[in-house]
């Protein structure tokens, strides 16, 4: 008799780096911040610096590895972020990936003309009737910067679009300090308080330092306005070696980490214990067209060395998945999207964004949104493992249907065809014969179908009235500070 219950959740990480290479790469980044330091473009965040601790000389901030050691020490390493609604959730910890969307796309692909231009709100309305539909995408965003409406409040009319009709977790950006504030007092009204907002938080907040080695005034106040308020955020720099970071990749990783790491330094002096997410983003300038790369070997692999720090630092860390530098849905797309996803699932990194992201960050399209959507199913199914036990074994089955047999009319089957079995209603499983004679549909063609009948769908407003109200409210008390600032 077999004894044997056991179930693997996953396969394991996939790793890159020796654990004598990790320490090196940590090592180098704390000789970056005490020798080189950074550029701190904000008065109140020199400031802070220097009452923990940092050398402070003008504008450059000089950081000893005891004030990173604290810092490391007293960030969490598990934060849950819930829908609106307690209706999904994003849990960041070890063992853990979670998909969603990104918040900078410029240009939309029109689903019905194919015409790529300029974001619209429209389209972020669009976007979130989608997002809400999928079943693999944990948490949502603008995915695109709303070109109807200023750029100084595109942030705030983002966040009030998509969760009309999406309640899932919200990924933003914010232009300064103050817009911060006000889309935390937006969250606040579905909240309650900010005492409810900061014990469940519903948004998840994007900010970056510059590469190389600064930290930008407008964004810095944002990343202490989310210290304060304990909003879960992650600020990653945009490394590309050769232009903003050495060519070398564990040049760029080490200069990535340390200054991901000030940035942390900064954030626990603020509030010791409020919610980061560490990873920098470090991948390759194409020399041939200047455009960063999105996919390819190199981003692949310093997202799993990236995973492997972060499991050393013990906190949660951010990613990239099905995201393709191709401008439209085509082999290309689906290669480098298909490896994002599962790449970044093996380096067990825990927020992946950008879902749906086209032409290196730059375009964004429903259908590509529907088709990381099926991909990331995919590669869920795979990283569940096998159930290996006395029932999955099976052993009393097959000796009942014997040789020659068949396993359709057992009660087996039917009892682990979903949980075993994969089914995709986008890709085609069918004959030759059967697909020709049900419109020899293209995964491009049905991508666009799926897309038309979401959006013209008539579904019901997850915000009411009086919620709308209180967002308008807010919006228009910032449209009339800044306002007054330009006059």
């Amino acid at each position: 008799m077999i004894k044997l219950n056991q179930k693997f959740n996953r396969p394991p990480y996939l790793e890159i780096l020796s654990e004598g290479q990790i320490y090196a790469i940590h090592s180098a980044s704390l000789e970056i911040l005490e020798r080189t330091g950074m550029k701190c473009n904000n008065e109140a965040a020199v400031k802070t610096f220097q009452e923990g601790g940092a050398y402070v000389e003008g504008d450059r901030v000089k950081i000893p590895p005891v004030m990173v050691e604290q810092a490391l020490k007293s960030a969490p390493s598990r934060s849950l972020i819930t829908g609106r609604r307690g209706k999904g959730k994003v849990l960041l910890e070890r063992n853990v990936v979670n998909y969603g969307l990104g918040t900078d796309v410029p240009d939309h692909i029109d689903t019905y003309t194919h015409e790529i231009r300029p974001t619209v709100l429209k389209d972020i309305e669009n976007i979130s009737k989608v997002v809400q539909k999928c079943e693999h995408i944990d948490f949502t965003s603008n995915s695109g910067l709303a070109s109807d409406v200023r750029p100084e409040m595109q942030d705030l009319y983002h966040y009030k679009v998509g969760n009309i009709y999406c309640d899932k977790p919200f990924l933003t950006s914010a232009a300064n300090g103050e817009n911060m504030k006000a889309l935390i007092d937006m969250a606040t009204v579905f909240a309650g308080s900010y005492e409810n907002l900061r014990k469940t938080p519903s948004l998840i907040v994007y900010g970056e330092p510059i590469s190389p080695l600064a930290f930008d005034k407008n964004a810095t106040e944002v990343l202490l306005v989310c210290a304060e308020y304990k909003i879960p955020i992650v600020f990653p720099p945009m490394v590309q070696t050769g232009a903003t970071g050495p060519m070398t990749l564990a040049g760029g990783i080490a200069q990535g980490n340390a200054e991901t790491l000030a940035s942390l330094v900064l954030h626990q002096l603020k509030n010791p214990g409020a919610p980061f997410i560490w990873g920098p983003f470090v991948s390759m300038m194409d020399m041939r067209t200047t455009l960063c790369c999105y996919g390819g070997p190199v981003i692949m692999k310093s997202q799993v060395a990236l995973g492997q720090i972060s499991r050393f630092y013990n906190i949660p860390t951010f990613g990239f998945a099905a995201v393709s530098d191709s401008t439209t849905i085509d082999v290309q797309c689906g290669m480098e999207m298909m490896w994002s996803v599962l790449i970044n699932a093996l380096a067990g990194l825990n927020l992946c964004h950008d879902v749906g992201y086209l032409n290196s960050g730059l375009v964004f399209s429903l259908e590509s949104l529907l088709l990381g959507n099926d991909i990331i199913s995919a590669t869920s199914h795979f990283m569940d493992g096998i159930q290996v036990n006395e029932e999955t074994l099976a052993l009393d089955v097959i000796d009942k249907v014997g040789p020659e047999g068949n396993f359709l009319s057992e009660e087996n089957t039917a009892k682990f065809l979903k949980q075993e079995g994969w089914y995709s209603q986008l890709l085609n499983k069918k004959r030759f014969q059967a697909w020709k004679a049900s419109g020899s549909k293209t995964v491009n063609q049905r991508l666009e179908e799926e897309a038309h009948q979401i959006i013209g769908e008539d579904v019901p407003l997850l915000i009411s009235n009086d919620e709308m109200k209180e967002l308008d409210k807010i919006i228009a008390e910032r449209e009339k500070k800044l306002a007054l600032k330009v006059h």
